[in-house]
């Protein structure tokens, strides 16, 4: 739909690098995929003002149709396993 459209945008920022996306929905993985990581060894979070940025997993779907949620980074898993 043409407002739909408007409520979006037609591109998303991963780890600072601009990506065309058409869709109202992004999921980690789609996240990772496009960004050319690792699936299995990077984590994906959602840049957003404030100190907490917010893990995005694989199978979680983000709505960017809501204002401020285009900007994503992504990083390495660590373990915690001795």
């Amino acid at each position: 739909m043409a407002n739909d459209k408007k409520n979006r945008p037609d591109h998303i920022f991963i780890d600072r690098k601009k990506y065309d996306w058409d869709e109202d929905t992004i999921t980690g993985l789609q996240i990772k995929n496009l960004a050319g990581v690792d699936v299995a060894a990077y984590n994906v979070w959602q840049d957003v003002p404030g100190p907490e940025d917010i893990p995005i997993a694989d199978n979680l779907s983000v709505d960017l149709t809501q204002p401020g949620v285009e900007k994503f980074f992504t990083g390495k898993k660590t373990s915690t396993e001795g």
